[in-house]
């Protein structure tokens, strides 16, 4: 077992100000004070112990549904917007620092331009999450179930990009075997020590695994009860029941996922359920190479093996997506409390912070002691239709300062 790991989601953000102008993802703004204007506080500056977790919002956005999220290393700051909408513009962009400084596709246009007919391979087609690993490389998860049809082939993905460069430095694309109709790769993981990416399928209910050595991929627990939705549940958002057109909750199966500082474990949870567990990652590497160097205990491992080292860790939050920082504290988006919690080492539930503009938090990232989370505004938005009903907006980016296990 390892004992040290490099960070585990690497973020940092670029300063950011005013900007109303129209763009290809939408109007953009920030909502921080000016330089020089009181109240502002340089991003890189370190936080205090005194520092009280009231969010800040970094960034909005007008018609562009923040959903994903990253930040490099180096301070630059990616959303993704999922296909959800006939009126849907950009899938990835990139938010660059600096006053009136709008949204840029990212890596390019082309990219950005998928329409029925081309290609998907190299294109966008419904990008769902975002990572950056602790080596600063960009991960762009595309499930390719525009309308959440599909997903249509050779069009789910998982895209790595050298920051350094923006080019592409390795590509996975999914046949019908990993993701089949009705799957929808949700988030990913990363483990960069042993070369593994961690997926949830929250269409079907499943984990992917890919080993990034070899390029094996696997679905695991895709009949097991972890890895779906709880449909006795009701979800209150935003005051109200979250139901479909027919009355219905919906049926989210797993969906976040969150991977431990040591590579040992992956945390997850269906967004339809409030059960978190967790599973060791032994076995599925041990499966997807055998050849490894793994713990003993798991040379020859099963798909039982797996099912029977499942641990139920109790009762949580409806949830979107999760994180683990470096002290094993994991993180939720509380998305019936418009809230952020966390579960401490010690299984204790806290919450972090609350605000009524926090608005279906979804994806999360960690850097320098602060948690950096978008707000998607889900449950006010219609989907598949050619303009909408889709919520007014703003779609943001807050963060606060991450909390003290002690």
């Amino acid at each position: 077992m390892k004992t040290s790991r490099r960070t585990i989601a690497a973020a940092a953000l670029v300063t950011l100000a005013g900007c109303s102008q129209h763009q290809p993802g939408g109007s953009f703004f920030a909502d921080r004070p000016n330089p020089g204007s009181a109240g502002f506080v340089p991003l890189f500056t370190p936080l205090s112990t005194g520092t009280k977790a009231v969010p800040e919002r970094i960034a909005a956005f007008d018609g562009f549904q923040a959903v994903g999220l990253a930040i490099s290393t180096e301070g630059r700051l990616f959303v993704s917007s999922p296909r959800w909408h006939g009126n849907h513009s950009n899938s990835v962009v990139e938010i660059r620092t600096g006053r009136m400084s709008p949204p840029i596709s990212y890596p390019n246009r082309a990219w950005n331009n998928w329409t029925p007919g081309v290609r998907p391979e190299r294109s966008w087609v419904c990008v769902q999450a975002l990572y950056t690993d602790d080596t600063g490389r960009l991960w762009v998860l595309d499930p390719g179930a525009p309308m959440f049809e599909g997903p249509i082939h050779n069009a789910a993905k998982l895209i790595r990009f050298d920051t350094a460069n923006d080019k592409v430095s390795a590509s996975f694309i999914f046949n019908r075997t990993i993701a089949p109709e009705g799957s929808y790769l949700n988030d990913v993981r990363i483990d960069t020590e042993d070369g593994f990416a961690y997926m949830t399928d929250s269409g079907l209910g499943a984990i992917v695994a890919v080993d990034l050595t070899t390029g094996a991929a696997r679905r695991f627990l895709e009949s097991h009860p972890s890895t779906k939705a709880d449909l006795s549940e009701t979800l209150i958002i935003g005051g109200d029941p979250w139901v479909n057109e027919y009355g219905d909750t919906p049926t989210v199966h797993a969906d976040g996922i969150a991977l431990s500082p040591d590579g040992d474990f992956i945390y997850y949870q269906a967004l339809t359920g409030r059960t978190l567990y967790r599973i060791p990652t032994g076995p599925i590497k041990a499966m997807l190479r055998p050849e490894g160097d793994w713990d003993s205990q798991w040379n020859g491992a099963t798909e039982d093996d797996l099912a029977n080292a499942v641990e139920n860790l109790g009762q949580t939050f409806v949830t979107d997506a999760m994180i683990m920082d470096d002290n094993g504290v994991l993180y939720f988006t509380a998305l019936e409390r418009d809230a952020i919690t966390a579960r401490l080492p010690s299984g204790e539930l806290v919450q972090v912070t609350a605000d009524q503009r926090i608005s279906w938090p979804d994806s999360l990232a960690i850097h320098g002691g602060r948690l950096y989370f978008t707000t998607a505004r889900i449950h006010e938005t219609g989907f598949g239709n050619a303009t909408g009903p889709f919520a007014n907006g703003p779609f943001g980016v807050f963060r606060v300062p991450l909390i003290d296990p002690e």
